[in-house]
């Protein structure tokens, strides 16, 4: 979070938003849809991490990426974790 100059207020809806699309487990692969990582990035996605493809495996990095889709998209954790509990999904 300090890395990307996310506020700290972020943490608990980051946490939780995490803990629903991995359980916290680095490099999670969903095989069905493609989505890799702790926050359950798509391939066309992956990019956002700071090493791309080469970012999974490395917690920081993952959490980089997470962080960069759910702020360029929602702004802030707070709106992703709403979209997620109307939709199940970020």
């Amino acid at each position: 979070m300090l890395i990307e100059r996310v506020p700290l207020t972020q943490f608990n809806d980051l946490l939780w938003l995490m803990a629903q699309e991995s359980g916290g487990m680095v490099n999670l692969r969903n095989p069905r849809s493609g989505a890799r990582g702790l926050f359950q990035l798509l391939p066309s996605q992956f990019e956002l991490n700071p090493d791309g493809i080469g970012s999974f495996g490395n917690a920081v990095d993952e959490c980089r990426g997470g962080i960069r889709y759910i702020l360029g998209r929602y702004h802030n954790a707070a709106s992703a974790r709403l979209a997620w509990q109307a939709n199940q999904w970020i």
